[in-house]
C-alpha cells in the first residue's frame, strides 16, 4: 500500500523541540509546480574526481519549486524515493540543478523536515545513509523515528569537523577522534564509514585537552543498539565529570549500566541535575571497563 508523503508524520521529539524553538509550524506539503527534466550537458555530477556514471548519477534542471525527488511513496512503510543532491541554480531564470540517484532507494524526500534553512530533509529505512546511495550529497547526524531515520541534507559540502584519528592512543574497543574546541564527533564525521552510524548510538566521555589549545581529543564507545526503554543519554556537562570519564543523563529509572552493559562502570549513584538540553534528569559519571 503506498502512502502519500503530503499526509504529515509525527516527527521524534528532538526534531518537534528544534521545530518549536524555530517557531516552525507543522503542515500539508507544499504542492510543487514547475518540471524536471534530464540535463547532464551543462550540471557537472563529478564527485571527487568520478564521474556520474560510475557514481549512478542523473543531472537534472528544475523550474518553478519542482525537484526530481518531490513524488516518493512508502510502501508497507518502507520509503520509495530518489535522493538529489541540490547543485544551486543554473540558469538566469532561476532554474535549478540537481545530481539525483539513479535507482529508486529505500530514502524519501520528506517536503515537511524541520531543517536548516539551507538543507532539506528524507526519511530512510535501514543501514544505508543519504550518502551511501549518492555520493554528491551531504547530510547530518540521523534521528531515529520508530523505523526510520531522518536526515537533514544539502549538496553543498560542510565545513570540515571532527576527524577520526586512530593515533590518540584509545583502548582498541574505542574510536579515537580530534575535534576543533567545542565540537564532538557525530555520525556525519564518519566519511566512508558512516553507514551505519546511525542504527548506533556513539557515546564519547568528556574531552581531553589536545597539543594544538584549539583542538580536544576523545575515545568514543559505539556499543549495540540502546535497548527498548532505555532513556539514558550523553551529557557531557555533568558536574564535576573529568575528562575522559562518560556523562550521562537519565530521564527513567534507569541507569547507563543497564542501558550499556557490560561496559559502562558508574562508581557513585546518581543525582538530580538536567541535561546537555535544559531538562530534568538524574546524572551520572561513569567510567568505560
Amino acid at each position: 500500500m503506498a502512502i502519500n508523503l503530503n499526509r504529515p508524520r509525527r516527527l521524534p521529539l528532538v526534531l518537534l523541540l528544534s521545530g518549536l524553538g524555530a517557531g516552525a509550524c507543522l503542515g500539508n506539503a507544499p504542492v510543487p509546480n514547475g518540471a524536471c527534466v534530464s540535463h547532464a550537458d551543462s550540471i557537472d555530477c563529478t564527485t571527487d574526481g568520478a564521474s556520474a556514471a560510475s557514481l549512478d548519477l542523473v543531472a537534472y534542471s528544475c523550474t518553478g519549486t519542482a525537484r526530481p525527488d518531490d513524488s516518493p511513496t512508502y510502501i508497507d512503510g518502507v520509503p520509495q524515493g530518489l535522493v538529489c543532491a541540490n547543485q544551486g541554480s543554473v540558469a538566469s531564470d532561476g532554474t535549478q540543478g540537481y545530481c539525483c540517484s539513479l535507482a529508486i532507494t529505500s530514502c524519501a524526500y520528506n517536503p515537511i523536515a524541520i531543517c536548516d534553512a539551507d538543507t532539506y530533509g528524507y526519511q530512510c529505512r535501514g543501514a544505508d545513509r543519504p550518502e551511501a546511495l549518492n555520493a554528491a550529497i551531504h547530510c547530518n547526524q540521523g534521528v531515529t523515528e520508530d523505523d526510520l531515520i531522518n536526515y537533514c541534507c544539502s549538496g553543498v559540502q560542510r565545513e570540515l569537523g571532527c576527524v577520526q584519528s586512530d593515533s590518540l592512543g584509545c583502548s582498541p574497543r574505542l574510536m579515537g577522534w580530534t575535534c576543533p574546541a567545542g565540537n564532538e564527533p557525530t555520525a556525519q564525521d564518519l566519511g566512508a564509514n558512516k553507514s551505519h552510524a546511525d542504527l548506533y548510538s556513539q557515546l564519547c566521555p568528556v574531552p581531553s585537552p589536545a597539543a594544538n589549545p584549539n583542538y580536544t581529543t576523545f575515545c568514543c564507545y559505539t556499543p549495540g543498539l540502546v535497548p527498548v526503554g532505555g532513556t539514558c543519554v550523553q551529557n557531557m556537562g555533568v558536574p564535576g565529570c573529568q575528562s575522559g570519564r562518560f556523562g550521562f543523563s537519565c530521564y527513567g529509572p534507569d541507569t547507563p549500566e543497564m542501558d550499556f552493559a557490560p561496559r559502562m562502570h558508574c562508581p557513585d549513584p546518581g543525582f538530580p541535575g538536567v541535561s546537555a538540553e535544559g531538562y530534568p534528569a538524574t546524572l551520572y559519571c561513569c567510567d568505560f571497563q
